[in-house]
């Protein structure tokens, strides 16, 4: 079976609104919209997956080995969809809160911390929903006393080690079926930065990849993946040089009848 890939011109700034009416919640005057394929799933949970630099070009160079993403794929839909930013903090906040960077300010780490705006976990704890958050320690900093289940990453670990507990907290926090996750991989990024190449980037990617599969796994049959990039790669062979920017975007019902993983 082929990825189903699904033209579209969705940007990060939809990925909120949708998890938002899923969960039937209230975003302030967010810059995105729903998409209407998601909703009419039936959902009652979500669970957001963000692979750091999982540019849209670069996925469709790794589907052919990418067994998990590449039936999520097949059995939900393939979308190519905007980079609001090139770099992680303010593309992160965006999909989380479906507001562009100069709407929500938050450009580096400092900012995150100290910003006012209310992200998509906040506002589902808010309103009694479950939530976990699992990413690297500065980022998981801020849901500290805020989230329900909040688990922060070394970055200073390898990458791959950093993977491995992302994907073992991630099963664990689906364990309490939570309302809303949020999770968060950085070995494909990393190994761009270090240099590795295309065999780096295909490993980081493979793991990446298994990951998923046990999430999926761990998930139950009423939880919509959305599974994204940040922004597009930076460096090295597969760096995009010119515009447009975008990143990939898998959503998929979890434990579909037709899928195999």
């Amino acid at each position: 079976m082929t990825a189903q890939e699904t033209a579209s011109s969705f940007s990060q700034l939809d990925i909120a609104p949708t998890a938002a009416h899923i969960l039937g919640l209230q975003l302030p005057k967010p810059d995105g919209h729903p998409i209407d394929l998601a909703l009419a799933w039936g959902c009652k949970n979500v669970a957001i997956i963000i692979i750091d630099s999982l540019g849209y070009d670069l996925l469709r160079w790794l589907l052919p080995s990418l067994e998990n993403m590449r039936e999520l794929s097949t059995v939900g839909h393939l979308f190519r969809i905007t980079a609001v930013s090139n770099h992680t903090t303010p593309a992160i906040a965006s999909i989380l809160s479906g507001l562009l960077p100069e709407h929500h300010e938050i450009f580096d780490k400092a900012g995150a911390k100290e910003s006012r705006i209310l992200s998509l976990p906040e506002i589902a704890a808010i309103s009694g929903q479950s939530c976990a958050v699992i990413m690297e320690q500065n980022g998981a900093d801020v849901y500290q006393g805020l989230v329900e289940m909040v688990h922060g990453i070394s970055d200073r670990i390898p990458p791959q080690d950093f993977d491995r507990e992302a994907c073992r907290m991630t099963c664990l926090a689906l364990q309490e079926r939570p309302r809303l996750l949020v999770s968060y991989f950085i070995g494909i990024d990393k190994s761009v930065h270090l240099g590795q190449g295309k065999e780096g980037i295909k490993k980081a990617a493979l793991l990446i990849d298994r990951c998923i599969g046990e999430i999926v796994r761990a998930a139950d049959e009423e939880t919509l993946f959305i599974i994204c990039g940040d922004h597009p790669v930076h460096a090295g062979p597969l760096k995009r040089t010119r515009g447009p920017y975008c990143v990939a975007m898998i959503m998929a019902l979890g434990k579909s009848p037709q899928m195999r993983i």
